[in-house]
């Protein structure tokens, strides 16, 4: 920089610069860069001689300046040319700048109209294009998203609808493809599963696995359908364990129906508890009889019959029977010890009891203990013919007891009754399979009319079976129709029309076998 002499400030002021010094009295660069960007001014407006004046002092200030230096060059250049031609009226100056102020506004409004222009074809060009096509591909996202919504809601008609709207428009969509594709199968499993669902309702447990199965080899997580295999498998478990030990128990296998019912209630206390405990309970009782007049008497027989007994009244306190059958037990078991222990007089006393109750007991061996005692000697072996007609005694009364409270709508106590007949057919000797039958068939009635139909069908079938067994059996084809009939109805069901049939049955043999049952009516 070279230092501006006093006389030299005015030419700064020419130039539009304030003379600002530092301390030292030398120019600033940013006082040389202002009178440089004047100068320029000077140069674009075509004020060829002010260029050239201020690019001169840009120089004498800083002679290094090499964009000023360029710029003299063409401004000397540029005036040499204007000199021949006619120099325009001057406008004055301030006229002069609105006009440049105003084509600068217009210069700025002429770039915004090409920019908004530029704006808008480039719009139209490619954004909107592309608007258009990210829409269109949203709305089909949308369509698919609300039919698998219809899909999961299982609103298959409303899915299956959405799926071919969006394969309408593009057939090549394969997410509709899969979709319906997943309706379809879909569909399938719920109809399979609504059958299956029946099965199990019908307990059709072999049937209901089957489609449980078809339904898991093609969807394992489908559903809840694990959930009902799991429990049709063990219903089926059940159904076989409860169904041979009904086919023990009707065969009068006592030890086996014993064995097949204790294990039932082991699997499920609950699973058809009524009849499972009713039977049970039946079976205990009849096995201990079996034991104690098959074997005559033997200890440990009696024994084991008294445990049977015990475990029958936990079933149903209370008994009469049962209490009456242990209570000899009891004492034919306390008879045996006193005689094991030389207690004569104490074992006749028991034995007496004993007899007194039941002279048939143990086989008849309570009257040969009697004799081995000494007390005997007073009393008669029974015969047969005693016997028959003490049994045959008995089970009257119970027969009428149980008709009484039918009359009066206790079935309740009707049942009681007519269970206490049938164990007391048991010894009927010849009669014991008219007996059984005549007390089958009013027990069987006393289930129906308090309506305890499975019981009811079981009984009446248990009465058919007896007599169609029997020495005095009749021919089948009086009654093998009903029966078949029957047993239809039964396996549906059908409770009325099951009862309806075994009736006829019943009343096809009553007419036959002279069992008191000619006018007797299952159904009310």
């Amino acid at each position: 920089m070279n230092w501006i002499k006093e006389g030299e400030d005015m030419e700064l002021q020419d130039f539009g610069v304030e003379p600002q010094t530092e301390s030292g009295g030398q120019v600033t660069e940013l006082q040389i860069d202002a009178l440089y960007a004047r100068s320029l001014l000077h140069f674009q407006d075509g004020h060829w001689q002010e260029a050239l004046a201020g690019f001169q002092e840009v120089l004498r200030l800083d002679p290094e300046h090499v964009e000023a230096r360029i710029f003299l060059e063409e401004a000397r250049l540029k005036a040499s040319l204007d000199q021949d031609k006619p120099k325009p009226r001057r406008i004055p100056i301030r006229l002069e700048g609105r006009v440049r102020t105003l084509a600068l506004i217009l210069a700025a409004l002429g770039a915004v109209v090409v920019l908004i222009a530029g704006v808008r074809w480039a719009y139209g060009r490619w954004v909107r294009p592309r608007q258009a096509v990210q829409q269109e591909v949203t709305r089909k996202s949308q369509e698919l998203e609300k039919a698998y919504e219809y899909l999961a809601q299982r609103d298959y008609a409303a899915a299956e609808e959405a799926f071919r709207a969006v394969l309408a428009e593009d057939p090549d969509n394969q997410e509709a493809q899969e979709g319906l594709a997943e309706l379809q199968t879909r569909s399938v499993l719920d109809e399979t599963y609504s059958e299956a669902q029946q099965a199990i309702s019908e307990q059709d447990w072999d049937k209901a696995l089957r489609l449980l199965a078809i339904i898991l080899s093609q969807d394992p997580g489908y559903r809840d359908a694990q959930e009902k295999q799991l429990f049709a498998q063990e219903q089926q478990r059940l159904g076989t364990s409860f169904d041979e030990a009904e086919k023990a128990y009707a065969a009068g296998n006592w030890p086996e129906a014993i064995a097949s019912y204790e294990s039932l209630r082991d699997l499920d206390l609950q699973y058809e508890k009524q009849t499972v405990t009713e039977h049970l309970f039946e079976s205990y009782l009849q096995q201990g009889i079996h034991l104690t007049a098959s074997t005559n008497g033997d200890g440990e027989a009696v024994q084991e019959a008294k445990a049977l007994y015990q475990k029958a009244l936990t079933l149903r306190p209370q008994h009469p029977q049962t209490m009456q059958e242990l209570a000899l037990a009891e004492k034919y078991l306390e008879a045996q010890t006193l005689l094991a222990e030389g207690d004569s007089e104490g074992a006749a006393t028991a034995l007496e009891w004993v007899y007194e109750q039941q002279p048939d007991y143990a086989g008849g061996n309570v009257a040969a203990l009697l004799k081995a005692t000494g007390a005997g000697e007073l009393i008669e072996a029974p015969t047969a013919s005693s016997l028959e007609g003490t049994f045959q005694a008995q089970f009257a009364s119970s027969m009428q007891n149980g008709d009484a409270a039918m009359a009066t709508s206790d079935y309740a106590q009707a049942e009681q009754h007519y269970r206490q007949a049938t164990s007391t057919a048991i010894h009927g000797g010849y009669d014991t399979a008219r007996w059984l039958f005549a007390s089958y068939a009013k027990l069987g009635t006393a289930y129906a009319r308090s309506g305890n139909y499975d019981q009811a069908l079981e009984a009446l079938k248990t009465s058919i079976t007896v007599m169609s067994k029997s020495a005095v059996a009749i021919p089948s084809s009086s009654y093998a129709d009903y029966v078949e009939q029957g047993d239809r109805y039964a396996q549906s069901k059908d409770y009325q029309n099951a009862l309806a049939q075994y009736e006829k049955a019943v009343q096809s043999l009553g007419t036959k076998c002279n069992c008191g049952l000619e006018n007797w009516s299952v159904l009310p």
